[in-house]
């Protein structure tokens, strides 16, 4: 068989190979001529998956290794009897961890609270390990989740309403991209609720562009509301605002869940689901790409404030914002081209999970609350 990869498929030669040809390319150099040649379609979030992509092709298989699928139009597939598979769930952790170091940031930086109201919207695979994390690491937490209540799914945390997710210190959002239906997601403020929202507040979004509208957000923060803001997503992506970026405390490129592990449970997600569909064995090769994990960090410290300072460290968002800003104000700079380009150089990040530190007091149990491998120390 022919398959079709994007080229940020993590380890794909490893799994893929024995099912035939593969053509790596870049998911945004995806055309309909490549795509309709292909009898297998593995791709992720910067393709569109559609009828104007595969026209009359019928592929035997189409995968896409990312949680989301706002960029699959799974009715067209489920017309044309397209084996289709995602992977719910792959990036969670990680998403998780930049909310973690998010969070530790706006403590520090005196914008939030220790025991502060934190709402978390969206209480899925996602939401429900951050509100968990943040529960154990002191916050009051509640998690606003309609759709899940209806349909009698247990919460990570109690329900709260949408009149105290607004009145809450600190807001995260994690829900699908939703223009439609009962409980629409884009935008979830509107600009008067955000206008609304009392000054100070922390707003933070590593889950879908849309949901927090980028003008309206920008407008609210040029009228000096004081919002303490952190982005990984923006619905002006792969380019958004440059005033919105410098008005931000945090700006990432979508990179939230890019740890090594997130990205290779996608890649494996799609080969079982390729194996099921296909009626062919599956090898055990997620355990063999599996890197050792790191040497162990230390810390001395054992205060919780060195606990705080060492978790917005664990992972460096503040670097990676500014220099994120910096080739963005570069002469002659393609947003498109920097965006993707700092996506590609996330190799190396390991889930909080799998980075162990060396950590005792307080400071070692506030790490452990926030998801990492917390040794204890004398």
């Amino acid at each position: 068989m022919k398959l079709l990869v994007d080229e940020n498929l993590s380890d794909a030669a490893r799994f893929f190979s024995e099912f035939g040809e593969l053509v790596t390319v870049p998911g945004r150099a995806v055309t309909p001529a490549l795509a309709q040649a292909a009898n297998v379609l593995l791709l992720r979030s910067q393709t569109r998956i559609n009828a104007a992509l595969l026209g009359e092709a019928r592929p035997r298989f189409v995968g896409t290794g990312t949680a989301g699928v706002d960029h699959v139009d799974e009715a067209f597939l489920r017309a044309q009897g397209i084996p289709f598979a995602h992977a719910p769930g792959c990036n969670a952790d990680p998403v998780a961890d930049w909310v973690m170091v998010a969070t530790a940031q706006a403590v520090l930086a005196g914008a939030l609270r220790e025991r502060a109201r934190y709402a978390v919207i969206g209480g899925g695979a996602v939401g429900g390990r951050v509100a968990r994390r943040l529960a154990a690491l002191g916050f009051d937490v509640g998690i606003f989740d309609p759709p899940r209540l209806e349909a009698g799914l247990p919460l990570a945390a109690p329900a709260w309403s949408r009149e105290a997710v607004l009145a809450a210190d600190a807001l995260t959002f994690h829900v699908p991209a939703l223009r439609g239906g009962a409980h629409p997601t884009v935008p979830w403020l509107t600009p008067e609720e955000l206008q609304a929202l009392a000054p100070g507040r922390v707003l933070l979004n590593a889950g879908r562009g849309g949901v927090l509208p980028d003008e309206a957000l920008l407008a609210t923060l040029e009228r000096g509301a004081g919002h303490w803001v952190a982005l990984d997503v923006f619905d002006a992506e792969p380019a958004p605002p440059p005033a919105l970026l410098e008005a931000v405390a945090l700006a990432t490129p979508h990179i939230a869940g890019h740890s090594d592990e997130g990205k290779l449970r996608g890649t494996a997600m799609l080969y079982d689901a390729l194996c099921a569909t296909l009626g062919h064995a599956p090898a055990a090769h997620y355990e063999a790409a599996l890197a050792p994990a790191p040497a162990p960090q230390r810390l001395a410290a054992r205060a919780r404030e060195d606990g705080w300072r060492a978790l917005a460290g664990a992972l460096d968002l503040s670097a990676l914002s500014e220099a994120y800003g910096h080739a963005l104000r570069a002469p002659g700079a393609a947003p498109a081209t920097v965006f993707d380009a700092f996506r590609r150089q996330q190799a190396g990040r390991r889930d909080f999970a799998l980075t162990p530190w060396v950590a005792g007091g307080e400071a070692g149990a506030l790490l452990a609350a926030a998801g990492l491998a917390v040794q204890g120390s004398s």
